[in-house]
């Protein structure tokens, strides 16, 4: 079963990929195989054809609040903040209480921004997705996690997912002592020294930073002031433009010199050596089911190769995608501006563009509530299966938060179970 990677705008590097491998190892590929370690998990990596600016960006305009938006740490303190607050959902929507003036308290219940006697954020009452999630964004925080913190996710959602977990954490008389022995826990998991032992070495920071983490996110979370809102909200520009710029000057260079059918582009060419090669994979093992798994602007690629370039290259029509998982995308959007190769103007609502199921079996489109640069498909195009997916992350970082948890990619391998079931095929879905 080969599982093939295709990234969005503004990549530069394969490094989130291979951090990201072993997510796909570990979750997804033994939902189909009983050889999970024998699964080619590859990569078209097409960043170095992306845009490069020739001013380094500096079109962008700046923020005023923090120094133009030179100050990069500055901004991702409040991008915690905000990150912080959205992760109440995990929380149980816990309320914002009213702080009268001289309120304090500990940070895991309420800290200086929450009520005297305001509800403990208890982590045993958190369900194990959302212990999960809230241990993968304070390990790694909103960005692609390293490969060593991969690593530690893992063991954190062990940790999270054991059942055991929530009754020791019960068993704590304290928030403080709870957060304690949950850190333990995935110490003890991921191979690491206990707490003590590593302060003797005099170690620990790492940890201890982690832990300084989740007091912050909690003490945040239960009760962010009001005026970080109003700041956020305008800081939220210089990501955010950051983000659109790199996004659109990705888009222009692929749509422009893509090329077609017989003369593909270089973007186009990376991504089709490498469905042939997943292909000659997959029929070297037996004729495994082929997964393709995109991000943002890779769903783009993808469903040109589906339905231009495969369909138009001889020597590659052979090749079938039994099951896509397009992350982030704007295929929803990028087809109903017209804007694909095989795209047909004539097709309007109320209609709705074919399945291309002539080299598809399944299609999962993902999108996030938070995203703003993430589409349905639904209505547009027949037979996806279409839905969000909440990372719980903020406006300025949920676009790249899917690919950051355990919990997508367990729900990934739930829908992978479903379409096996289903023979890798969408009802009214075309056969070759």
């Amino acid at each position: 079963m080969p599982i093939l990677y295709v990234h969005g705008v503004n990549t530069r590097s394969r490094d989130g990929f291979l951090a990201m491998e072993g997510f796909l190892r570990r979750y997804v590929a033994p939902a189909l195989t009983d050889d999970p370690d024998g699964v080619l998990i590859d990569d078209a990596y097409w960043g170095d054809a992306g845009v490069k600016l020739a001013w380094d960006g500096i079109s962008r305009p700046r923020s005023r609040l923090l120094g133009q938006g030179a100050d990069a740490s500055a901004v991702s303190d409040v991008q915690g903040a905000l990150t912080a607050a959205s992760l109440a959902d995990a929380f149980g929507r816990v309320a914002e209480p009213a702080a009268p003036s001289g309120a304090s308290g500990s940070l895991l219940a309420g800290g200086s921004t929450a009520a005297a006697g305001a509800p403990a954020l208890r982590l045993h009452r958190l369900t194990p997705a959302a212990l999960s999630d809230l241990l993968a964004v304070t390990i790694a925080g909103a960005s692609a996690p390293s490969p060593e913190q991969t690593r530690l996710i893992l063991a954190a959602d062990e940790v999270a997912e054991d059942p055991a977990t929530a009754a020791a954490l019960a068993s704590a008389a304290t928030p403080e002592d709870e957060l304690e022995l949950l850190l333990d826990l995935v110490r003890a998991r991921a191979g690491e020294p206990p707490a003590e032992a590593l302060r003797g070495m005099g170690a620990g920071g790492f940890w201890s930073r982690i832990g300084d983490r989740m007091r912050e996110t909690a003490d945040r979370a239960l009760g962010l002031p009001a005026y970080a809102v109003s700041v956020a909200a305008a800081e939220l520009r210089g990501p955010l433009n950051d983000l659109v710029s790199v996004f659109a000057g990705d888009v222009f260079v692929y749509l422009t010199g893509r090329g077609e059918a017989g003369a593909p582009g270089p973007i186009p060419t990376i991504l089709l050596d490498k469905l042939a090669a997943a292909d000659a994979n997959k029929q070297a093992r037996g004729g495994e089911p082929l997964v393709v798994l995109t991000h943002s602007m890779g769903g783009q690629l993808v469903y040109d190769a589906l339905t231009h370039f495969l369909p138009r290259t001889p020597a590659l029509r052979g090749i079938r995608v039994d099951f896509w998982c397009a992350t982030a995308s704007q295929v929803g959007f990028f087809e109903e501006a017209k804007l694909f190769l095989a795209s047909d103007k004539s097709i309007r609502e109320p209609d709705r563009v074919p399945f291309p199921g002539a080299h598809l079996g399944v299609w999962w489109n993902v999108w996030d509530h938070n995203d703003v640069i993430s589409f349905t498909a639904r209505d547009i195009i027949d037979g996806v299966r279409d839905g969000p997916y909440d990372t719980g992350l903020s406006l300025a970082s949920a676009h790249g938060g899917y690919l950051t948890r355990p919990s997508f990619f367990r729900r990934f391998a739930e829908e992978l179970a479903t379409a096996k079931a289903a023979g890798w095929r969408t009802p009214g879905g075309q056969d070759r």
